[in-house]
């Protein structure tokens, strides 16, 4: 036990020195880069020059106790009593790993005398790991968005009427409609563009998850023509779709012109399977900026696996994955990518229209937000405007991972069909950080919107949302688990040349309705595109009908029907049971299902969505295989365990 003592000792006291050199020069390049190369146990912050001190700690304290172990059976190999040789061994180790292991080879003279500090630090040095995990400081280090792609223009030969407009369509992530209107939310810059151009109180969206009603947005499809019902359904085919006359809204503008960017910040919208060929968002873009980032930690990891004896030797699940799970856990993972993301998202969409307002072409720019969904960590001096400490339940501190344990608590709640004490504190707290989050977007949708006025031509804009969010008063957490209205009632502003100002609709349109506005005041084709106009008077109203994983919800006039829809086998017609009516008028909160005092009306339903499942493309879809990086990115974003 000696040997071992001695080995981790001296390994220990190397790691130390690593330590401590990265500490004193983090400005020297020479030593990091030597550092990192001998034992790359450390990773420096790049935007701080910050060392991840518990991380680094704990992590060469793990390689120091595994060296000393390693040392033992080598050390048999020419028994002596030398424990310093011993110690020097643990450091070599530590130092330059496996290459260090030509040591055991060597003729060591016997020391009698060895120290018992030295013994004494090895047996320590056990301690170190537990040490560093709990007294050190846990790192809080943003990743880093990696570089925009350069902005390409247009080179097809047609070119646009010199009064044809500038077009900019803002689709926000998980943004309820009731929100943007709530007088305890201040939004100055979303009441302004109401204020200039139609609105609506809220638009029905066509699926309460983010690919399906991006791909309505993209395409000009309705929902059941796409085949999709959530982020884990089949996927339709490029040539399937184009099979069916669809021309993607990007293309209309290119087509005809129009120089066409996108900047995304939903990293699901950027991973589309096109090897397979699937149907992807990018098409018709001329430059897509699918937002993406390189996350310290990760490099991190990958500099202990290449670089120290433990990462060489164990097996890689063992150490990146536990090291993952201990020092990277889910709640900080989860926040980190997402603090101040609305304001890079900004960045990025300012930079291409900086450029794209220099070129004598009209532009058509999708500026797709993350915000606000979960996590809902608004930074100063948003934070705390709206969910104010005294409201924060107990047994919750105000760091940002602790939102993270909050959401999962109250999805527990609901899985289990549990209202204890906490509930009502969780969902009320939950829902004023989300507000608080919608606040930071409305700033930074007023940067873009300054923006947008300094081209020389008119500039159309288009507000939506892809759908909405729940707080676990109708059983769900977040989005995805139904299709009640906070899921599906989306905001819907355009403003514009063409446009009446402070116009509010007296009805409530589909949130298809803002792309066929949209390419009619651009003066593009809306041939094979589904939806209406809101402006110019001719609108009437149709059911609008939404979609989540095997259920169907229905809006007509005054009701609204909710069912499960399910297809046995593709080759079989679906199979729909009623489960819920509500009377929106009486009933708007769909708290009095009414389903058996109604028969015709929900006769009249089954009837409506009849009409409608006679172009469902879902049964003409193959199974969808995910891959581990998009397995990956839905863990991330919530929609996989």
């Amino acid at each position: 036990m000696k040997t071992i003592f001695s080995a981790t000792a001296g390994a220990a006291l190397g790691s130390a020195i690593i330590i401590l050199v990265l500490i004193v020069t983090p400005e020297s390049l020479i030593l990091r880069e030597l550092a990192s190369s001998l034992s790359c146990s450390a990773y420096l912050v790049n935007d701080s020059e910050s060392l991840m001190l518990r991380e680094l700690v704990f992590s060469l304290s793990c390689n120091a106790l595994f060296c000393g172990l390693c040392w033992w059976p080598l050390a048999r190999i020419k028994s002596t009593d030398n424990l310093h040789f011993d110690a020097l061994a643990g450091a070599c180790l530590a130092f330059a790993g496996w290459f260090a292991l030509p040591l055991a080879l060597l003729k060591r003279k016997s020391v009698p005398h060895a120290g018992e500090r030295l013994l004494l630090f090895g047996k320590l040095s056990y301690a170190l790991p537990a040490l560093a995990f709990f007294l050190l400081p846990q790192a809080r280090t943003a990743p880093q968005m990696l570089e925009s792609p350069a902005l390409k223009l247009s080179s097809v030969e047609a070119m646009p009427d010199q009064d044809a407009p500038n077009v900019l369509l803002v689709v926000v992530d998980t943004l309820r409609a009731d929100v943007v209107l709530d007088p305890e939310v201040p939004t100055p810059n979303l009441d302004a563009l109401r204020e200039n151009g139609t609105w609506a109180d809220y638009a029905v969206a066509p699926c309460n998850q983010t690919l399906p009603s991006h791909l309505v947005l993209l395409t000009g499809f309705d929902v059941e023509k796409i085949g999709m019902r959530g982020n884990l359904s089949r996927w339709p085919s490029r040539s399937m779709l184009a099979d069916n006359k669809c021309l993607p809204i990007a293309e209309r503008y290119q087509l005809a012109g129009y120089n066409t960017a996108a900047v995304s910040t939903n990293m699901l919208l950027s991973s589309v399977d096109e090897d397979a060929g699937h149907q992807a968002f990018s098409d018709g873009f001329d430059t897509w900026h699918g937002i993406d980032y390189r996350t310290p930690f990760v490099d991190f990891l990958s500099v202990i696996g290449r670089h120290t004896l433990m990462g060489q030797i164990l097996p890689t699940r063992l150490t990146m994955f536990s090291l993952n799970r201990i020092l990277f856990p889910n709640d900080i993972k989860h926040f980190l990518p997402h603090y101040k993301e609305g304001e890079r998202t900004t960045n990025s969409a300012i930079d291409y229209l900086q450029d794209l307002q220099k070129d004598d072409r009209p532009y058509f720019m999708l500026a797709q937000y993350f915000d606000p969904h979960s996590p809902y960590i608004a930074p100063n001096p948003v934070r705390g405007s709206i969910a104010r400490p005294d409201q924060r339940p107990a047994g919750y501190s105000a760091a940002p991972e602790d939102e993270y344990f909050m959401r999962v608590n109250l999805r527990s709640y609901c899985d289990n069909g549990t209202r204890p004490d906490d509930f009502l504190p969780l969902s009320d707290y939950l829902h004023a950080l989300y507000k608080e989050e919608v606040i930071y977007f409305d700033q930074q949708l007023g940067r873009l919107l300054e923006q947008s006025k300094l081209g020389s031509r008119e500039t159309i804009i288009v507000f939506v949302s892809d759908h909405g969010e729940g707080f676990g008063l109708y059983g769900g957490v977040e989005h995805g688990s139904s299709l009640y209205n906070e899921e599906i009632l989306v905001p819907f502003i355009i403003s514009g040349p063409g446009v009446a100002k402070s116009n509010r609709l007296g009805y409530a349109p589909e949130m298809i309705d803002a792309v066929y506005t949209m390419l009619e005041l651009s003066n593009i084709t809306t041939v094979n595109v589904d939806g209406q106009s809101v402006v110019g008077g001719s609108y009437q109203t149709r059911p609008a009908i939404s979609f989540k994983i095997d259920h169907v919800s229905v809006i007509d006039g005054d009701y609204k029907f909710y069912a499960s829809l399910t297809y046995p086998d593709d080759s079989k017609p679906y199979e729909l049971i009623p489960l819920t009516l509500y009377n929106l008028s009486a009933d708007f909160d769909e708290r009095n299902n009414i389903i058996d005092e109604s028969p015709e009306v929900v006769s009249a339903m089954r009837d409506i969505i009849a009409t409608r499942m006679a172009n469902d493309l879902f049964p003409h879809i193959t199974e969808r295989e995910l891959s581990g990086k998009q397995l990956e990115q839905l863990g991330e974003l919530g929609y996989t365990d």
